[in-house]
């Protein structure tokens, strides 16, 4: 038999109906739970750091260690497999708020007015990707870090990072603060 000869699965009519009651059959996909169980148990333990430390006690010490990035990250890879950890959901919100500040605290405050500080020709040169580019073209001398967050429309915590990665490239510069309103 050749792949195109290949037997449809079974159409099964919808639960409960019968014969002529409906025009649109469902169809039963197989599922083999056994199959389901190894994949499962392979990712979990895909998700287990080279150190063998638990990954949630390698993220608290990277967060200890004022590293709330590298934390954020482990945890994503565990919260991909485990959604519902309630410890690891926890620890993130914490690794989130420390990105946040330590994210604020190298642009200034959230009131802070950037500006470009390169050439045009200057900043040829940069390697961009296309968020740093986005936000590039937001800044206009007036608007602040809050405002670019708000009408960036990007992840919070994404548009900061690369912000903070346009200040310490020197790309950007903090040219004044805003009095908050």
């Amino acid at each position: 038999m050749t792949p195109s000869q290949t037997p449809l699965p079974a159409i099964l009519a919808a639960p409960g109906a019968r014969d002529g009651d409906s025009d649109r059959p469902t169809v039963v996909p197989e599922f083999d739970p056994e199959a389901f169980a190894r994949d499962s148990e392979v990712r979990q333990r895909a998700s287990i750091p080279a150190s063998g430390e638990p990954t949630i006690v390698e993220a608290r010490r990277f967060l200890q260690e004022g590293n709330p990035e590298q934390a954020l990250f482990l945890l994503a890879r565990l919260l991909e497999v485990s959604p519902f950890h309630a410890e690891a959901s926890a620890l993130s919100n914490e690794c989130r708020v420390a990105l946040e500040r330590e994210c604020l605290a190298a642009l200034g405050s959230p009131r802070a007015i950037l500006i470009v500080a390169v050439s045009s020709d200057e900043l040829k040169g940069f390697a961009l990707d296309h968020v740093s580019g986005f936000l590039l073209s937001l800044m206009d001398g007036n608007t602040d870090v809050e405002t670019l967050l708000d009408i960036g429309g990007l992840p919070r915590l994404l548009a900061l990072r690369h912000l903070r990665g346009l200040v310490a490239r020197g790309i950007v510069e903090v040219a004044r603060t805003t009095m908050s309103s």
